[in-house]
């Protein structure tokens, strides 16, 4: 199956478009503001000019969010055009390029702070998650652009990591998966085998090791980085009091804190120290459950799948798709959240889904994403491109206000009123990480593969399809609001190919339609499937394929009836018993206290017979709405569960008990 480059996609859509350029003309400059004010961009301004004053700020892996930034900077140039945006890439390559050490290595806290250490904490300190940001910007500035400095910049860091760690043992594998991605994504730009054995090496390597070997391993490790993180904060003070006119870098906020459990730091240590927070406590094909940090995990998933995908390791992709349907069906969100252990970042056991304890890093539903756009590529199933939609319209979107400038970093599925978004974050990873999402949104929407066509997402756009005789497909889209669908096909001479449109999970009746002809598909019947803990399961999606002979002209349309539909949540799932979410399409609703002022959020009881819609164009920038009453007849106003902390604070829940 072959993808359609994310900068040749003219995405043309009423509701992406929109936010597609204020990603590119807002947000992208309100976080390259942010960069600069937390003195991460001036890290590496300071390593590249030994002269320039000032010391270096922010966690060891700072790099990584001016590497996600630029990538979406680059991306979203191409898309929009903004001059303003390519003097800052420029400006930021030129820095790189001085920053980057002769023999490739680039990490600015060892750089600056321990200029005599490298490699010393590969589980705890993120240098190969560094480079492997860096290596994913260079690959997509190459793709936009056809330049060679920057790639230059990454095959060079790329070389050091092969001269250094080929043929090392497990310990020499990452804490934080992301290096696997990138070798990967160099490889198919450059045909090194080198990149592609070494990251086959990561991937395989990782979890070898006898348990107690890396218990003692990461006692090591811990102390070393205490020590090194003293270290670091002595020469910070130091410098802060010999020169006091430097200029300051305010304190950004840390993730908002969300309830806890007693327990929860205790089975961190535990799950860190065990391997299991870094998913190595086993090698990778032995892998069952999703485990440990979410966002890990969820890189390790992708980095595997596109390696069992290039070497067609059948075995592989199945143990991959076994550990997806665990995760879908006991361990993640309504929303498609995962990771809920507020201390870990990480995954609980099976059916621990406290909704208000729910962590859901924004970045983790970004990782499940990439995982899923893998697994599809691997199968061409539509579950995995059910999910990914599911993903982006309400774990991820949520991640991000509705005027591109404030951000939620973790995101529960209830609260008491406390969480409010930010304009950043000590950890700002998830900022960058969505806007290169949205950048590279047009590549996930269609694939192909000799005379078939998949249309995964039903987003507006316009591409073309490298067939003998191209094809030229015109796309328009009224999802999420409405469950319309149009594909017009412009084909020099008629062909024979079939197209595949995925069914969702969330659509009730559809209607097939051929220049306007009804057309009537033969759909399969429904599977027996194990309930989900939550009630989403896009397992329950389909492709229906249209094999026929296409003209210039034809119109493919599909409509899609968009029922609101009750997920009640598994008798499992303690937390929430008895409790139930709604979803119209790809949203997931929820109640926001601000919309009914008095109504004890956490004690309603809805009147399951009492659901209405409403697009409210007032509300938000216009959003649809659920209108429905309480068992005693109380008004409820419930909004899009991604729309949620836009305005003053106020509880919010997306549970809610059901009358009898």
């Amino acid at each position: 199956m072959h993808e359609i480059p994310f900068h040749l996609v003219n995405i043309q859509d009423d509701f992406w478009s929109p936010r597609l350029a204020l990603n590119a003309n807002f947000a992208l400059f309100h976080q390259w503001q942010q960069l600069e004010m937390s003195g991460c961009i001036q890290n590496f301004r300071l390593v590249a000019d030994h002269h320039t004053p000032g010391f270096r700020r922010g966690w060891f892996f700072a790099d990584s969010d001016a590497y996600k930034w630029l990538e979406a900077a680059v991306i979203a140039y191409a898309q929009h055009n903004n001059p303003d945006l390519l003097v800052l890439i420029n400006e930021f390559i030129l820095i790189i390029q001085a920053a980057q050490a002769p023999d490739g290595y680039l990490y600015t806290y060892n750089q600056l702070i321990f200029p005599h250490s490298r490699w010393e904490n590969l589980q705890i300190e993120h240098e190969l998650y560094c480079h492997g940001h860096l290596i994913e910007a260079a690959v997509s500035h190459f793709l936009v652009t056809a330049e060679d400095p920057l790639l230059a910049v990454a095959i060079k860091a790329a070389d050091l990591l092969v001269r250094t760690f080929q043929g090392k043992g497990s310990l020499s594998t990452p804490g934080h998966e992301e290096i696997e991605i990138a070798l990967l994504r160099l490889y198919a730009v450059t045909h090194n085998n080198d990149y592609l054995h070494l990251a086959q090496q990561f991937l395989f390597q990782r979890g070898t090791h006898p348990p107690l070997i890396f218990s003692l391993h990461m006692l090591s490790e811990n102390a070393r980085v205490n020590q090194r993180t003293a270290d670091y904060r002595q020469k910070q003070l130091h410098y802060d009091r010999e020169h006091p006119l430097s200029p300051t870098h305010p304190k950004m906020p840390a993730p908002n804190k969300i309830p806890s459990s007693p327990s929860a730091k205790i089975r961190f240590t535990l799950s860190a120290l065990n391997g299991k927070y870094f998913q190595q406590h086993a090698p990778l094909t032995k892998l069952i459950q999703p485990e440990g940090h979410a966002v890990r995990y969820a890189y390790l998933q992708t980095a595997a799948t596109r390696f069992a995908h290039l070497s067609q390791d059948v075995n592989l992709v199945k143990s991959l798709e076994k550990r997806w349907q665990q995760m879908v069906t006991r361990r993640m969100a309504v929303t498609g959240g995962i990771g809920s252990l507020p201390y870990s970042e990480g995954f609980g056991r099976d059916y621990e889904l406290n909704p208000e304890m729910m962590y859901a890093e924004t970045c983790a539903a970004l990782g499940c994403m990439f995982w899923n756009w893998e697994l599809s590529l691997a199968t061409q199933q539509a579950m995995y491109a059910d999910l990914f939609e599911w993903q982006l319209y309400n774990a991820a979107l949520v991640g991000v206000g509705q005027h591109g400038d404030c951000y939620l970093y973790n995101n529960p599925l209830q609260n008491s009123g406390s969480l409010q978004r930010q304009p950043w974050f000590e950890i700002p990873c998830c900022p960058s990480n969505l806007s290169r999402t949205w950048a590279k949104l047009g590549g996930y929407l269609c694939t192909y593969q000799k005379n078939e066509i998949w249309i995964h997402q039903f987003i507006g756009a316009e591409l073309d399809i490298p067939f003998s005789v191209p094809i030229h497909l015109s796309a328009q889209s009224e999802i999420p609001w409405q469950g319309t669908y149009k594909l017009s096909i412009q084909t020099e001479q008629a062909q024979a190919f079939k197209i595949n449109l995925r069914i969702p999970a969330w659509a009730g009746k559809f209607r097939i339609c051929i220049n306007q002809d009804k057309w009537n598909p033969q759909i399969p019947p429904s599977p027996d499937l194990e309930a989900t803990a939550q009630g989403y399961d896009p397992r329950r999606a389909q492709t229906i394929g249209i094999d026929r002979t296409w003209q210039n002209g034809d119109v493919l349309s599909l409509e899609m009836e968009m029922p609101i539909q009750i997920h009640s949540v598994h008798p499992k799932v303690k937390s929430c018993s008895g409790k139930a979410a709604l979803s119209r399409g790809p949203l997931v609703f929820c109640l926001e206290g601000i919309d009914q002022p008095g109504v004890d959020l956490m004690n309603v009881i809805l009147d399951p017979n009492s659901l209405s819609e409403k697009f409210d164009s007032n509300l938000l920038g216009g959003i649809m709405t659920i209108l429905a009453r309480t068992n005693n007849g109380m008004p409820l106003k419930f909004i899009p569960y991604a729309w949620w902390a836009n305005r003053d604070p106020s509880p919010m829940t997306v549970f809610v008990k059901l009358a009898a």
